[in-house]
């Protein structure tokens, strides 16, 4: 896809790497803006849907991942810029006045809750925000139960208690800046990702009020089958009339 769509630079491919974002930004133009973004990570989501035309509020806890964010503020052109609004907040703790018809948990943003009581809190974030109607869309690992597991260090995963096979929790790391006194000193902090199987995320969503309609295995939108590496769930409040969920997500 070529061309700058009004904006300073070009335009994000929508193919390949990039089927998250134009998964992202379909669904959020069929619910309409705001757009509350939990994890924004670099920005890729929230900018695509601020470029869009989209009133975005995009929520990142890492120093370091909200600056690279906000860093692309210059590179956009002042309507993308003045639609976005940047908070390096945790986003479990976020309590905003303003409801959002869709709520977004991007690039695995849930997978940085340690443990289901954090995957409660982000719901409870969810929860808080969401208006009436609204839709909430996220994307999480899934474990393959047929995988073995893997061969690494040991101060490198660690096994989920009473589920076999044991699953990894892959821990990429984050270089982050600290200013001290003293100065500024650099360190390197890992990130513990978890999987989380259907089951967990389906217990997880009833004990917050949600349920899910449409489980899908990639962002194109195919149906979910256990041996996908990804989970793409799209969740309503359980009273606004979800009942179970729609099959697969045919």
């Amino acid at each position: 896809m070529a061309g700058t769509n009004g904006r300073n630079g070009p335009v994000l491919s929508l193919v390949g790497q990039e089927r998250d974002v134009a998964f992202y930004v379909r669904e959020a133009q069929q619910a309409g803006g705001p757009v509350l973004v939990l994890g924004a990570g670099m920005g890729r989501v929230a900018w695509a849907l601020a470029a869009r035309g989209l009133e975005t509020v995009a929520v990142e806890p890492s120093e370091v991942m909200f600056r690279t964010a906000d860093a692309r503020r210059g590179a956009e052109s002042p309507e993308t810029a003045a639609r976005m609004r940047l908070l390096q907040v945790d986003p479990r703790a976020l309590r905003l006045d303003e409801r959002f018809p869709i709520v977004l948990a991007p690039q695995n943003a849930l997978a940085l809750s340690a443990t289901l009581d954090d995957v409660d809190a982000m719901l409870a974030t969810v929860r808080h925000h969401l208006a009436e109607g609204g839709v909430f869309v996220f994307d999480v690992l899934n474990p393959r139960r047929d995988m073995p597991a893997p061969e690494v260090p040991e101060d490198r995963w660690q096994p989920l208690e009473g589920v076999e096979p044991p699953r990894p929790i892959f821990a990429p790391h984050l270089r982050e800046r600290t200013r001290t006194a003293e100065g500024t000193t650099e360190g390197i902090r890992r990130l513990r990702l978890r999987h989380f199987t259907v089951e967990e995320i389906d217990q997880a969503l009833r004990e917050a009020d949600f349920v899910a309609t449409e489980r899908f295995g990639s962002f194109d939108r195919r149906p979910f089958d256990p041996q996908d590496a990804v989970q793409v769930v799209v969740a309503v409040r359980a009273e606004s009339g979800g009942g179970a969920e729609g099959g697969q997500g045919g």
